[in-house]
């Protein structure tokens, strides 16, 4: 039975017969009469309601008129209590009392009635039992776990002060109403090491003892194999056994045992104690799920000591403060985010949302929102990412450039060619040499990491080359030149339809521009159309010889520098994509489902 307290929302607790069946103690005479006669509630204490009550005792609420504090009274009940069970009570009193211990009900005085019944005043307490609590919906499992490490520090401490509890439960465990823990109800504990007598020795009554049929003492459902079968021997880890009990129930929500005599062979039996395997829809955490086992093993597989249970539930609690205080984090991370994303900061939105979801992985609207912010692009690109594009796309530059000095030394070689097999000007052969060493110069220039591209020039010097090759062979050599340098320039850093135009323009007007000066007689005519003949007469043929040579020489040379621009160009893209579906992947993968 729970020593005197308030239970607001359930009543005064009422507790089995077996609660007040203490083992005994033998009390010679002597010390019978040293107890304070005069100490008789009638005359210190002015008694009020009962608080609770049992086969053999009950507990009321008093006032202390001496100090002027209420506390509760715990008293015999019955007419005529034998000798025997009167050395019993005062046997629990004095255990009671000699553990001094905050999770322990202090003893403040122990006396007689004017009938010579014990009685003995302790503090009055405020809170519910754990069996109360466990009753209620939505128990909280959190303060039930930290109430429970106390009370193994509290068994601990018995154990280490020689007294062994033996009937550990949820209704001798309370929860103080400002954060208090208590062990109630030693009235069933002995001394270790020695046999069920009371504390100054003398014979044992087997009878008396026994909370349930025999000399089996505890509680059914919550004793320990070896306590169940009645074993003289047994030690703390009896004790353990019911913690590890107590810590079944907490977890589950319901007793590991049955209750009555079915408790006793399924303690003895063994039972499987994973309290995920009974409540899978808890979510019990699995450090906590081995405890259980552990400290319902047989004896000697038992973890040994109340303090190593305590400890390792305390270990899990300091744990699971760390991941609650990850999740209060998360939780405001992801406020900021959501709050970022609104006014348009996509930058602070994406950091607070992967900060969220690094804290806590389980937090769908963390989760959510990463996935949502990977999957929309920005209305427009953050300034980073242009920067970083802009250093991509010199890249590709720098490569077309250098595919452009090849070009180059192309023209360059195709000089001496030029003068052996062409009617061509010198003057002309001298300003395309003049014009290809600039442009050699520029793409140089365009090779390096620490200037600006200079596209513009490239586009006039290309353009003029363009217009003085269609002057020298018309219209076989200028459209696949202007074709070749319409590719190469449009690949740099911007790809706008103004550019385009530009562009092209130029280099459209470069071809023409000859044609024009023919038609206005500024230059020889290279192209006559007869009937259905059309002459070329232009500068770079010279005879049969030379006229083969270069109509041989330029359609392979032409498409060998299509192939070599656009394979640096399809080469660059297909990296670029295969690195954007291999990061899309990664990423996918950090999210979950």
């Amino acid at each position: 039975m729970a020593p005197g307290f308030d239970d607001d929302d359930e009543g005064a607790p009422t507790t089995e017969a077996s609660d007040l069946t203490p083992a005994t103690s033998a009390e010679p005479a002597s010390q019978r009469r040293a107890l304070p006669s005069h100490s008789i509630p009638g005359e210190r204490y002015e008694l009020a309601a009962q608080l609770g009550h049992g086969g053999m005792g009950e507990v009321m609420h008093a006032r202390d008129r001496q100090i002027g504090r209420d506390v509760a009274i715990k008293r015999m009940r019955g007419d005529a209590p034998s000798e025997r069970a009167m050395q019993r009570f005062l046997r629990e009193a004095k255990i009671q009392g000699r553990l001094d211990h905050p999770a322990i009900v202090p003893v403040h005085e122990l006396g007689r009635a004017r009938d010579g019944r014990p009685y003995f005043a302790m503090k009055k307490l405020a809170g519910r039992t754990l069996a109360a609590i466990l009753k209620t919906p939505d128990a909280p499992r959190q303060r039930m776990l930290r109430a429970f490490a106390d009370v193994c520090l509290a068994v601990e401490f018995a154990h280490q002060r020689g007294f062994l509890h033996r009937d550990l439960k949820p209704d001798n465990i309370m929860l103080g109403d400002f954060g208090e823990t208590y062990v109630l109800d030693w009235g069933v504990a002995k001394l270790l090491g020695r046999p069920d007598d009371d504390l100054d020795g003398g014979p044992a009554q087997t009878d008396e003892l026994a909370t349930v049929a025999g000399s089996v003492i505890g509680t059914p459902g919550y004793m320990s194999p070896e306590q169940a079968t009645g074993d003289p021997g047994i030690d703390a880890r009896a004790d353990v056994y019911a913690l590890g009990c107590v810590l079944f129930e907490i977890l589950t929500g319901t007793p590991l045992h049955p209750r009555g005599s079915a408790g006793l062979a399924s303690s003895v039996a063994g039972i499987d104690a994973r309290p995920s395997r009974r409540a899978p829809e808890r979510d019990i955490p699995p450090e906590l799920d081995d405890l259980c086992v552990r400290a319902t093993a047989a004896c000697a597989e038992r973890i040994a000591t109340a303090r190593e249970l305590g400890d390792a539930v305390q270990r899990y609690l300091d744990g699971d403060r760390d991941l609650a205080q990850r999740r209060s984090l998360a939780a405001a991370h992801l406020e900021s985010a959501e709050a970022a994303l609104v006014a348009g900061d996509r930058r602070a939105a994406t950091r607070n949302a992967g900060r969220a979801l690094a804290l806590d992985p389980t937090l769908r609207g963390a989760a959510e929102l990463v996935s949502r912010l990977m999957l929309e692009p920005p209305p427009s690109l953050p300034p980073e990412v242009e920067q970083s594009l802009a250093e991509d796309t010199d890249a590709v530059i720098r490569r077309t450039a250098f595919t452009g000095l090849v070009s180059s030394v192309g023209y360059t070689l195709a000089v001496p060619l030029l003068f052996a097999t062409s009617r061509v000007p010198p003057t002309w052969i001298v300003a395309l040499v003049a014009l290809v060493a600039v442009n050699t110069a520029l793409l140089l220039r365009g090779t390096r990491t620490d200037v600006r591209f200079p596209q513009g020039a490239i586009l006039a010097v290309n353009a003029v080359i363009v217009a003085l090759t269609s002057a020298m062979g018309s219209w076989l050599l200028g459209p696949p030149l202007a074709v070749l340098t319409v590719m190469g320039i449009m690949a740099g850093r911007y790809y706008s339809v103004r550019q385009g135009v530009l562009v092209g323009g130029t280099v459209i007007a470069a071809m023409f521009a000859p044609r024009l000066a023919e038609l206005g007689g500024m230059l020889p005519v290279t192209m006559h159309v007869t009937g259905h003949v059309l002459a070329i007469d232009a500068p770079l043929f010279h005879g049969e010889t030379s006229t083969y040579v270069w109509l041989i020489a330029l359609p392979p040379l032409m498409v060998a520098a299509a192939i070599i621009l656009m394979r640096g160009l399809r080469k660059s893209e297909r990296t670029a994509r295969r690195q954007l579906h291999l990061q899309a992947w990664q990423l996918r993968q950090l999210v979950p489902d």
